[in-house]
């Protein structure tokens, strides 16, 4: 039997930096080649090749703090993945990536992959990405067990056949389109909050949850990805006193493709006196057709819009109901609509946040 075989990215962050003076502080600065990070692995690639029988290549895509990252970088690392399944003959990827925007890369990664026909993804090999809040060259911190752990995920993930997008933290494991970071300190730094955790790793090894996930299905079908994502997204979390015409003026004077408005509750908007933002809603999405997105900045909250008055008028008046994403997943899929022109009116993006393409959203009950 041949060894199944991983290619595992460096794709910047935390777990790769090194310490560096600058004047009295000393500060956390991307690698400046790949040899040092590369030499810190070989001892856990070399144990994990004798264990699991994994022949693991590496590759250094990145070195960027992951807060630098953009959306070229998403279709950049989507393209890689293509060909690593398509052309390379991986049985598996592993990215490691910095913290800060690692479910930004995750949502946009599951999205891209498993494509626009939500039940027949193209995927046919499982991805998994880690982080950590501690270089791996630092005694008690958590860059080596994550790493250990991303390669012990993807083998039983390679063993039940899943072909999903999955994010390994500490001791669990979660669907890549649904986690948020929740703690820039704690090394249990990531969350779920609206869909169970797809496993978790004890000291008896991972234990995945199949239910959960996407199982592979094309066996020799190619990868059609989704790659693109638009510009002009834009979103703010509304509070007291918000002044309707300072939203508006962002749609007036032009280069905005959608708005996303944090609400502060379940999809809830001022819709009284002078600081009703139903007039600014209904003249966004019906003078200027940029759809107006509605969801909740509550962590494992849900935005559907119909349980008070302030939510259904805000719905009545244009605006489109993000159920249960997380508000990274909002951002990414927004993009992701909009760059791939998969919509062309506001109803078009009201059926689209319904859709699970990715395990995004739980879709809801009509």
């Amino acid at each position: 039997m041949t060894n199944k075989k991983i290619l595992f990215i460096y794709n910047g962050g935390t777990i790769g930096m090194n310490s560096e003076k600058r004047g009295a502080d000393v500060v956390l600065v991307p690698p400046k080649n790949t040899e040092q990070f590369k030499v810190a692995c070989e001892p856990i690639l070399k144990d994990l090749k004798q264990v699991k029988k994994l022949d693991i290549d590496f590759e250094f895509f990145s070195g960027k703090d992951s807060s630098n990252m953009t959306p070229n970088d998403w279709e950049k690392l989507i393209f890689r993945v293509k060909k690593a399944q398509d052309s390379d003959g991986y049985d598996a990827i592993g990215i490691a990536h910095g913290t800060d925007t690692l479910a930004y890369t995750a949502t946009a990664l599951a999205l891209a992959l498993h494509g626009k026909e939500p039940n027949n993804s193209g995927l046919r090999i499982p991805i998994c990405i880690t982080g950590s809040q501690t270089p791996i060259y630092e005694p008690g911190g958590d860059g080596k067990f994550n790493l250990e752990n991303l390669f012990k995920v993807l083998a039983q993930a390679m063993e039940f056949g899943i072909a999903d997008v999955l994010v390994n933290f500490w001791d669990n494991v979660f669907l890549g389109s649904r986690v948020i970071k929740r703690s820039e300190k704690d090394f249990d730094a990531f969350d779920s909050p609206s869909y169970p955790k797809v496993g978790l790793i004890d000291g008896k090894g991972v234990h995945l949850k199949t239910e959960f996930v996407k199982m592979k299905k094309n066996a020799n079908g190619k990868l059609n990805i989704v790659p693109k994502f638009g510009r002009g997204v834009i979103s703010f979390e509304l509070n007291p006193g918000l002044e309707p015409g300072l939203l508006l003026g962002f749609i007036t004077n032009g280069g905005v493709g959608a708005m996303i408005l944090k609400s502060l509750g379940d999809g809830n908007v001022c819709n009284e006196g002078e600081y009703s933002l139903l007039p600014a809603i209904k003249q966004a999405t019906q003078d200027y057709l940029t759809p107006i997105f509605i969801t909740t900045k509550f962590i494992g909250g849900s935005a559907s819009s119909t349980s008070y008055e302030v939510g259904l008028e805000a719905l009545n008046a244009g605006g489109v109901a993000c159920y249960n994403h997380t508000d990274v997943a909002v951002d990414v899929k927004v993009r992701w609509l909009i760059g791939n022109g998969l919509c062309s009116s506001i109803e078009d993006f009201r059926k689209a946040m319904k859709t699970s393409y990715a395990g995004e959203v739980t879709e809801p009950k009509e």
